[in-house]
């Protein structure tokens, strides 16, 4: 699903093969992607955000064979273009709404403007130690009116865990 798009309805494909059939055991597997309107070929040639999204994909895949209650995603947005950082981002919302909860740390402005929330971690230095703010973005209106503009920042939350 993260690969569709109304140019590629089918998006892209994936393959997973034995090292060794006959005994399965002793091997490993080799996972292979062709991104849409792509030709065949090795992973060690596919760019990096290809690479990226395949992996994705392959993850989300086994989560939806065995669901995991949540994900953490370290910087998974670091070799995606605009165009694959969007989709990515979509699918991540998407299924973060219906079956799982997903933490995503990163530096792209993109995961911030389509996130419930965004937490914080900085120094206090008058303690000498860590301070997390956490600020709840479902108070906020798309649209950005001043009245709920004034409101959310009500919402930020200064230490102790995350709301």
């Amino acid at each position: 699903d993260m690969t569709k798009s109304s140019k590629h309805p089918l998006g892209g494909n994936a393959y997973l093969s034995l090292d060794d059939s006959e005994e399965p055991y002793k091997g490993g597997m080799k996972f292979n992607a062709m991104p849409p309107m792509k030709r065949f070929r090795d992973m060690e040639q596919l760019s990096g955000g290809e690479k990226t999204v395949a992996a994705l994909a392959l993850l989300f895949a086994i989560h939806s064979y065995h669901p995991a209650p949540f994900f953490v995603m370290d910087e998974v947005d670091a070799a995606l273009d605009n165009i694959n950082l969007l989709k990515v981002c979509n699918y991540i919302q998407q299924r973060s709404k219906s079956d799982c909860q997903c933490i995503v740390i990163s530096l792209k402005d993109m995961f911030y403007e389509r996130s419930d929330s965004l937490v914080g971690i900085c120094k206090d230095v008058g303690t000498n130690s860590s301070r997390t703010m956490t600020l709840d973005l479902t108070q906020f209106d798309k649209g950005g009116t001043k009245e709920n503009k004034k409101r959310g920042r009500r919402a930020v939350s200064e230490g102790g865990p995350p709301n």
